[in-house]
């Protein structure tokens, strides 16, 4: 990949505090290289906003809306419920998908799913298929969603420390919320999971950063190292050129996902995700494998420790762009390819 030059921050800061958002929005796409941003609206903003991250892009192969669209299908005995929780400062609806296979039984795990900018938790629970794989699997799943408020395209936002800090903020509250719904279900730490794609993905590594002592692993698919950035313009530069792997890394067990031809968020976030857990967790002896599922090729990676045990796996997807290896149309941001929920769960509860 040649190296791109840094972006004008200051002008399209600029822009953005004299309230010309779409002057600021294709100054952003003219220097990512062009279409990597939708147009961002101008009317109705009673004040000038700084967006927090930019819109996710148009033109994934599958899926194209994030709200309102088609019901989550359910079976019989499970249930799908909203709910309101309040920590750190924050407070956010989720959705919580208590399995019909649980039947009275302990459940085999938690998992807090985080969607990704523009998304919700119906439509990315649809394009995951995470019901199907929790219900398979005797997991509950936790889903909050970011609202419009926080962040103007709904994004978790892995870029302000703030946010990413023990005491408050998003992270401290989405720990919270897993340690509530944990209790209330007796799941233990070492059966609570957090995965996500994109901010989400970011928001999952820092999760698995800062709380490693609460989840028993976590998972990233198109997402960016714990630290990657620490404002809105290194955030832009982050997703496009590479986030720095200098922060902490993951100190429980991690799956990482990332597409080959990403645009959205460079391949290079991935490594710098897989630095940084290797540096935490030293020692670990790589096993590297080369497959074709669902008639994509994959290198796939995986970390184990002296006893034998799987820390780290991770996926190179050839010709995956920034979206859901694996998901269903029905939701947003999918694309054909190998199937990362299944194998997600798998190195999970394996």
């Amino acid at each position: 990949m040649t190296e791109q030059t840094p972006m004008n921050m200051a002008r399209i800061t600029e822009l953005m505090r004299s309230g010309d958002l779409a002057q600021a929005t294709q100054l952003i796409q003219s220097e990512l290289g062009g279409g990597a941003m939708p147009r961002m609206p101008t009317g109705g903003l009673s004040m000038p906003q700084m967006p927090k991250m930019p819109q996710m892009p148009t033109g994934f192969p599958t899926g194209t809306t994030a709200r309102g669209g088609a019901p989550v299908d359910l079976p019989d005995g499970a249930s799908w419920t909203t709910h309101q929780h309040q920590a750190a400062g924050q407070s956010r609806e989720y959705r919580l998908y208590l399995p019909a296979s649980l039947d009275g039984r302990p459940a085999a795990g938690l998992l807090l799913l985080l969607h990704g900018c523009t998304q919700d938790p119906d439509d990315f629970a649809r394009g995951t298929g995470i019901m199907a794989a929790a219900e398979r699997h005797r997991v509950i799943v936790v889903a909050p969603a970011q609202t419009a408020q926080a962040n103007m395209n709904r994004c978790w936002n892995w870029f302000e420390a703030r946010h990413t800090a023990r005491d408050g903020g998003e992270a401290a509250f989405l720990v919270d919320l897993t340690r509530s719904v944990a209790h209330d279900h007796a799941v233990a730490p070492d059966q609570r999971f957090a995965a996500g794609l994109s901010a989400g993905g970011a928001m999952a590594v820092i999760l698995g950063a800062v709380f490693a002592d609460d989840f028993g692993a976590v998972a990233c698919h198109s997402g960016l190292p714990n630290g990657a950035a620490t404002d809105m313009g290194g955030a832009f530069q982050a997703m496009s050129q590479g986030g720095s792997d200098r922060g902490q890394g993951v100190g429980c067990r991690l799956f990482v996902v990332h597409g080959t031809t990403d645009k959205t968020v460079s391949p290079r976030n991935a490594d710098a995700v897989l630095d940084q857990a290797l540096r935490r967790q030293p020692g670990l002896t790589r096993r590297a494998a080369d497959a074709k599922l669902n008639d994509r090729a994959v290198h796939i990676g995986r970390y184990r420790d002296d006893a034998g045990s799987l820390r780290i796996e991770t996926w190179r997807v050839d010709g995956l762009a920034h979206a859901w290896s694996g998901g269903e149309p029905t939701g947003s941001y999918t694309a054909p390819g190998p199937q990362a929920t299944d194998a997600m769960m798998a190195f999970f509860l394996g």
